[in-house]
């Protein structure tokens, strides 16, 4: 299995980063059209993309404003049984986010490579809305190619 890591870092607090990965009202604001979910152990979350796709998780672990595991599962095959990993910590006068995507298979190289680059877009749209009020969620988002 393989995986993507990211970083950024922003100029929030750990509360407002936390809130913003792990609620259905903060990820509508950077990444999806829109969410629904049980933010809780076991719980469930639904990210829409318009009439794109729905990505379904299950709340893994949530440790409050320190970490975050989602579990995809019913989606389409490049999502389906990865895992999300996002680690929040505060050093230097900023709050870092660490975010890890594994679990992608082997065999799978284009979608590793397009998850590598795609989580970049929306991250940036991430930091952009925890400083700013104001990302860029799906369909807005920066698109890799035409289709996207």
């Amino acid at each position: 299995m393989q995986k993507t890591i990211h970083f950024i870092g922003a100029e929030t607090t750990k509360e407002e980063m936390f809130r913003a990965i792990s609620t259905p009202e903060g990820l509508k604001e950077w990444w999806a059209t829109s969410a629904n979910g049980n933010v809780e152990e076991g719980g469930t979350l639904h990210l829409i993309f318009s009439e794109l796709t729905t990505l379904k998780f299950k709340y893994d672990l949530i440790s409050p404003n320190e970490k975050l595991i989602l579990t995809c599962f019913d989606s389409f095959k490049s999502w389906d049984k990865t895992q999300l990993i996002f680690d929040i910590e505060e050093k230097d006068d900023q709050i870092f986010l660490t975010q890890t995507h594994q679990k992608i298979p082997d065999d799978d190289i284009e979608s590793l490579s397009y998850f590598s680059t795609k989580w970049t877009v929306y991250l940036l749209s991430l930091k952009q809305y925890l400083e700013t009020g104001k990302g860029t969620p799906y369909p807005h988002e920066i698109k890799l190619y035409h289709g996207d």
